[in-house]
């Protein structure tokens, strides 16, 4: 085991890219279950035609946006999954970028009536005023009636010194696990791969850091934006907020 931290994106395009969508549990479950859940929250172009889907990843809520008929930016920082994404996507109806979505630039006057940044990208940022900065942005970003999904992971009721082994994934030929230690403001994860190859086991390891940030503060950052919370859902520890740009 590592005994720095990777970078997060480090850690994506050296070691988590490859084995990603097996790890999340399939490509196609992952963007059934999205397409279930916009259906569910009747979330669909209307007025408002573009859509940013920020830390897009391979595509899990890209490519049922714009099934549903967005204009879908994706915006990424590994290069690799990206072009997972454009893999899944040979119709080319989404454009993406490569970058850290902390750079506003570069996706910054799209007029979006939808911002998702969904699965667990919030932790990903360095500390709480970031996850606050990109609140604020999605909230000037928007058109006036858009609406901003985002779900996170909460890692913040673990008391601090914890460690934690998730088994996440396993098959004939490989075991992923994930091994959490709570530090007060971060959480250390050491991603965990087995695989067999020519009749042996062998093992990869790489580690890196997610913030750790409560739903009620995630709730005050979109209150004092300007959002109205339309929905609150928390369950197995992951919660995801449906905002609406006042």
């Amino acid at each position: 085991m590592p005994d720095e931290c990777s970078g997060t994106q480090a850690h994506y395009d050296r070691f988590l890219a490859d084995h990603y969508t097996w790890m999340a549990g399939g490509f196609d479950d992952n963007v059934e279950k999205n397409r279930r859940f916009f259906t569910a929250h009747a979330i669909a172009p209307g007025a408002f035609g573009n859509a940013i889907d920020l830390g897009a990843g391979c595509g899990f809520v890209s490519i049922p946006l714009a099934e549903a008929g967005f204009h879908v930016t994706a915006l990424d920082f590994s290069q690799p999954m990206l072009d997972e994404l454009r893999r899944q996507d040979p119709a080319h109806r989404i454009e993406t970028i490569t970058g850290d979505l902390m750079d506003f630039a570069l996706w910054n006057e799209k007029k979006p009536g939808l911002i998702t940044c969904l699965g667990d990208t919030l932790t990903h940022l360095s500390d709480p005023e970031a996850v606050s900065a990109l609140i604020r942005q999605c909230y000037t970003e928007l058109e006036p009636g858009g609406m901003l999904v985002l779900s996170c992971r909460d890692y913040t009721n673990e008391p601090e010194g914890t460690v934690t082994v998730i088994p996440v994934q396993r098959d004939e030929e490989r075991v992923f696990l994930c091994r959490l230690a709570y530090g007060r403001d971060h959480v250390r994860v050491t991603d965990i791969l087995f695989s067999h190859t020519n009749g042996t086991w062998g093992r990869m390891a790489d580690t890196y850091r997610k913030l750790k940030v409560s739903p009620r503060q995630i709730r005050e950052w979109l209150g004092h934006a300007g959002f109205h919370i339309d929905s609150h859902e928390d369950g197995n520890g992951l919660m995801t907020v449906i905002a609406v740009k006042a």
